[in-house]
């Protein structure tokens, strides 16, 4: 906000405080700046000016560092302490003298603890746990999928359901001897297991003890639980194989010999499985388990049934075909019907021969009786052919299906003699492995033996666990909501340093404050910006506008709004801004298009005419004229037609019917050559003559950078108001049009900052102001309560 209300005095431009060119690049700077003191609210302003622009950098980083910190897998720590004594002392014993070598070796605990974490360690590791057939080894470490991430972030971590007791492993430890046998693409394909555990492998001694922990990290706690006591036992099980290298050869052989056979039974198992599996028999040979028999008996005997049935058909048919007297088949003698038609047509042929021995074939009763033999013979010999036709579909019935269970009976023979084939195969493999098992029972009561006498034979360790590693509850990495933390005060940091930036590098004038800074001239008025419909330039309550209302005359209907405060605050800083009298002729213009300087000026002109002055309007801007579409009057005459010649100025005046003392001159006809026009006598003579008749003229000028219409007309006028957009208007374009300006000589009353948003502008106070006090003052009565409020109720 304006510190002094220099604004609204008279009081000359002061050219000493005109600078250089090069402060024309000069950025806003922080921190104390002369005539200036630092105020906290400025910095608070910068931040919550960018706040969307720092709120949103702090969702994005958080939202990704916490979606990164969900899909990163739970790491989990297992513990082995093992033990490690130096050697007992030697003693070497003569008849003479007893020599005690009491010496130790201060190398000693240091080649232990690179021996743990030597990488043939870790080979033995792997192939005592066959890490390299689990998959979830190496697969546990990838990050999970970004779905599952987010269902993730709102579930609980999941952890481990049944703690294991730290017990030493089962799984038997695979000696260095087996390691030699590894051609060097297995060696290859174990490296990236051996440096997985390597890497995750840590060894430290615990101080003034000689205890050392052995950690290891991995996704898996149950994985990581096993790794850690299996690099415990392997590195015991090597100390012990060093010191009984002899003593462990046969045992070694052996171990070697069962593993081996172990392996040919599994393999053996599981191609009997594949076998039993692929061809469809069952493993066991008890009775009844052959399906495929069953169904070849089934079969046979459905194929008996089919050509005995066939044969009867077939007979039955055959005597039929060849028979003569078709009343002689023995289907039809059985047929009831057969032998009732017969019947009936026997009896009316006696009636016939009864009547025909008395009267002749033509009488009446003969007729009627071979009307009805006649039908019936019909009928008869349909009846006749339809079972004898009957006997022959039965016989090629049971033919085709005859020949169906043949094939089918043939096709099932060809399975089962496959099947028992298969089942002579699956014996032979079943029988060789039922000779592995029992050769690996006799080696495995062998190796029972040599353990039995293997205290005997060696001596006792100086290594051992001391505790071995429970299955880890909680992870120990990564830290998702301490990350999350940081990453949300790095996103919050990182906001405000990028807001404090780009406010920096800001050079658009957006304040009160920049006008007095940078621009060193009075700042008149601060015209807030609408916040309604964007169709309308300044403040009014927001529904549908009536059709053809003007946007730069909005204010009109809506009196007591923010902006038609701002311009009533910009009519008194002008009529006070000469002394002695209030400025006659003010020229509005701007640095460049687009900055509301018509509406500016058409508001102006109507706060004027509001005192009672007259007032005159004069549309200058001959290259883009748009006063007279404010207004909705005419352009077909103005002032154009008055600098070519015509001298009725009356007649080009026009009235303006809300309003009987604010007149408006328009452009008239665009014309080819505006400045030539603009810079004549004529145009000083009317603004001379123009004077005379009016308290106050305002002139709508083009842009000042663009054209040189501005410059001209300045030297004409008492005075010149800048137009100056908020938030859009370079510093560097507005001084430029301000040093233009006062090149020629031109009296700059000051600036009007326009379409200022007032919730993003810096000056408290006229936000205040005019966002909410203008409207709860109109709000009120002079009781201090509200116009429409409702009389207090008990």
């Amino acid at each position: 906000m304006v510190s002094q209300d220099n604004r609204l005095m008279a009081s000359p431009l002061d050219r000493s405080l005109d600078r250089p060119l090069t402060d024309l690049v000069q950025s806003k700077p922080y921190g104390v700046s002369p005539g200036q003191t630092t105020n906290i609210r400025d910095y608070i302003f910068v931040i919550l000016k960018r706040k969307w622009l720092i709120l949103s950098l702090m969702l994005v980083v958080t939202s990704l560092v916490t979606i990164q910190m969900f899909r990163s897998p739970s790491i989990y720590e297992g513990k082995t302490e093992i033990r490690i004594e130096p050697k007992p002392r030697s003693v070497l014993a003569t008849k003479e003298v007893v020599i005690q070598n009491s010496g130790i070796d201060p190398t000693f605990i240091g080649t232990q603890l690179k021996l743990l974490q030597n990488p043939g360690l870790a080979r033995q590791v792997v192939l005592t746990l066959e890490l390299q057939n689990n998959p979830s080894f190496l697969g546990g470490q990838a990050q999970a999928g970004f779905f599952s991430s987010l269902r993730s972030i709102f579930s609980r971590e999941r952890k481990p359901k049944v703690a294991s007791p730290a017990v030493k492993s089962d799984i038997p430890v695979v000696s260095e001897d087996t390691l030699q046998p590894l051609t060097d693409e297995q060696l290859t394909q174990l490296e990236p297991y051996e440096d997985a555990i390597t890497l995750g492998e840590t060894v430290t001694p615990i101080e003034k003890t000689n205890l050392i922990e052995i950690r290891f990290q991995h996704t898996d706690p149950l994985l990581a639980q096993k790794v850690t006591n299996a690099i415990a036992e392997v590195f015991i099980s090597n100390n012990v194989e060093r010191a009984n290298t002899g003593s462990e050869k046969a045992r070694n052989d052996l171990a070697q010999q069962i593993a081996a056979l172990q392996r040919k039974v599994r393999d053996t198992t599981d191609k009997q499985l594949s076998f039993a599996q692929a061809k469809g028999i069952p493993i066991t040979n008890e009775p009844g388990t052959n399906v495929e028999v069953k169904r070849l008996m089934e079969l046979s005997t459905q194929l008996l049934e089919a050509q005995a049935e066939r044969k009867n058909n077939q007979a039955l048919w055959d005597s039929a075909r060849e028979a003569k007297d078709p009343f002689s088949v023995p289907e039809v003698q059985s047929s009831e019907y057969v032998r009732g038609l017969r019947d009936n047509l026997s009896a009316l042929k006696q009636t016939r021969d009864a009547l025909i021995t008395t009267y002749t074939a033509e009488w009446p009763e003969v007729q009627k009786i071979e009307a009805q033999i006649k039908p019936r013979e019909k009928e008869l010999e349909r009846v006749v052919a339809e079972i004898l036709n009957g006997v022959k579909v039965r016989y090629q019935s049971s033919l085709a299906k005859e020949q169906m269970l043949n094939k089918t009976y043939q096709d099932q023979r060809g399975t089962t003699t496959q099947q028992t084939r298969d089942q002579i195969e699956l014996l032979g493999i079943t029988q060789g492995l039922e000779a592995d098992k029992q050769y690996l029972g006799v080696l495995t009561q062998r190796s029972l033996e040599l353990e039995a006498t293997k205290g005997s034979m060696e001596r006792t360790s100086d290594i051992s666990v001391s505790s071995y590693s429970r299955l880890p509850k909680v992870p120990i990495a990564p830290q998702r909501l301490r990350n999350i933390i940081i990453a949300f005060i790095l996103s919050l940091v990182a906001g405000i340093g990028l807001a404090f930036l780009l406010d920096f590098l800001d050079d658009t004038v957006n304040s009160m404050e920049d006008v007095d800074r940078y621009i060193h001239l009075p700042a008149l008025a601060l015209i807030p910006a609408s916040k309604g419909d964007k169709a309308r330039l300044i403040g009014m309550p927001a529904g549908p506008a009536a059709p053809g209302a003007s946007n730069a005359l909005a204010l009109v209907d809506d009196a007591r709004s923010p902006v038609a405060e701002a311009y009533r605050h910009l009519r008194t800083s002008l009529l006070l801004s000469s002394a002695g009298q209030p400025p006659k002729t003010i020229l509005v213009t701007s640095s460049q298009p687009s900055e509301g300087k018509t509406t500016t000026a058409i508001n102006t002109a109507f706060m004027l005419a509001q005192t009672g002055a007259e007032v005159l309007i004069i549309d200058c801007d001959l290259r883009r004229p748009r006063l007279h579409a404010h207004f909705e009057v005419s352009n077909t005459v103005g002032l154009t037609n008055w600098l070519s010649g015509e001298k009725n100025i009356d007649a080009l005046i026009q009235s303006y019917d809300k309003r009987a003392n604010l007149k408006l001159l328009t452009s008239g006809p665009v014309p080819p050559n505006p400045a030539e026009l603009l810079g004549s006598d004529e145009m000083r003579k009317l603004l001379a003559l123009l004077s005379e008749r009016f308290t106050h003229i305002i002139i709508d000028s083009p842009p000042a950078i663009s054209f040189t219409d501005a410059s001209i007309l300045s030297t004409m006028v008492d005075g010149v108001v800048l137009i100056v957009h908020g938030g859009k208007s370079s510093r560097a374009v507005v001084r430029r049009a301000r040093q233009q300006l006062l090149d020629v000589g031109a009296n700059i009353f000051g600036v009007v900052l326009n379409n200022v948003k007032l919730e993003s502008q810096q000056d408290y106070y006229y936000a205040g102001y005019y966002g909410y006090y203008s409207n709860h003052y109109y709000s009120e009565d002079e009781d201090g309560k509200p116009d429409d409020a409702p009389a207090p109720t008990r």
